[in-house]
């Protein structure tokens, strides 16, 4: 373990309505048993979440950086320490907890994503979700943190307790506005041959699904914004490749015939025996509809503007 504690920033965007959430984030900070006068907190209330990133990592005075959201929670008081030391190691860019956090009474959505390990089930399907699922067993509770060498791709990650060298993220880091998001971020050192993070065996509780309408209205936000209005700057993308394509194809008609997504809560039942398995069904479907009417509209605003163009580029007939 870490024989010199490196300074840590960490970055947590604030948005409008947050607050409520953001005070059992702090009160868990406190419980760390990393020391406090080594730890800077940066609450940014400017930008969008994503420019708040930005911003803080522009801000961040300490060696390691920490990204964390306003409905995260620590939930063992080594988080910080175990974070920073697998962070901190030579040649790593960063490290992300194996786990998103189970815990039974929470609520059923938020129980599910963890089991999941992903807030997005297309991701999971895709292969690009930012922690692992339960269905292959919860995280150890001992053991050495594994290393990832991301050859190709990024996953998800950038979030969520995902800690990284500050050399390496202002190296690339550009202004706020063409920031894109923190996989973008990633994205761009994977290009500059920084690909190698540590998987801690830890997990961190993400309280993303509190209620089915927010949830819903964030990811119809999500991908309007990331997935079609800014995708010409995006570096990373989820859907990138005619695989990724097909793979997206597969995953609309599997939400369509319930078949397969009822036989992997099933399969999850059976290692955790949660009934919150079964949201799965649903929550893909839903999204579905969601992500085709989303694209259905990026689609008819480019063709609108197109015609836009076409209009101004016609030659007008003067007369004499």
């Amino acid at each position: 373990m870490l024989s010199d504690w490196p300074t840590l920033s960490l970055v947590i965007p604030v948005g409008p309505g947050d607050d409520a959430n953001l005070q059992a984030l702090l009160t868990s900070l406190q419980t760390q048993d990393y020391p406090q006068e080594q730890v800077e907190v940066l609450l940014i209330r400017e930008g969008n979440s994503e420019e708040a990133k930005a911003i803080g990592i522009q801000q961040a005075h300490g060696d390691i950086i920490g990204m964390l959201c306003t409905d995260n929670v620590l939930t063992t008081p080594t988080f910080l320490t175990q974070m920073v030391d697998a962070a901190h190691q030579p040649s790593v860019v960063g490290a992300y907890t194996s786990h998103y956090a189970y815990i039974k009474k929470d609520t059923p959505l938020n129980r599910y994503f963890a089991l999941l390990g992903a807030n997005d089930p297309l991701c999971w399907w895709l292969g690009k979700a930012d922690r692992r699922d339960y269905l292959s067993g919860p995280p150890k509770s001992e053991g050495a943190s594994y290393r990832l060498s991301h050859r190709d791709s990024i996953p998800s990650c950038g979030d969520n307790g995902f800690f990284l060298k500050a050399t390496l993220a202002k190296s690339v880091l550009g202004q706020p506005d063409t920031f894109g998001s923190c996989m973008d971020m990633c994205e761009d050192l994977r290009r500059h041959g920084y690909a190698i993070y540590t998987i801690v065996p830890t997990t961190l509780w993400h309280r993303t699904g509190l209620s089915w309408r927010r949830y819903f209205v964030k990811r119809w936000r999500y991908v309007r914004e990331l997935y079609w209005r800014r995708l010409p700057t995006r570096r990373w993308r989820m859907v990138s490749t005619p695989h990724d394509w097909w793979r997206c194809i597969t995953f609309a008609l599997a939400s369509f015939t319930v078949v397969f997504h009822l036989w992997v809560s099933i399969k999850g039942y059976r290692r955790v025996r949660d009934w919150s398995w079964f949201l799965h069904s649903p929550v893909c479907l839903l999204l579905t509809l969601l992500y085709t009417a989303a694209w259905l509209e990026a689609l008819m605003r480019r063709l609108s503007s197109r015609r836009g163009t076409d209009r101004r580029a016609m030659p007008h007939s003067g007369g004499a």
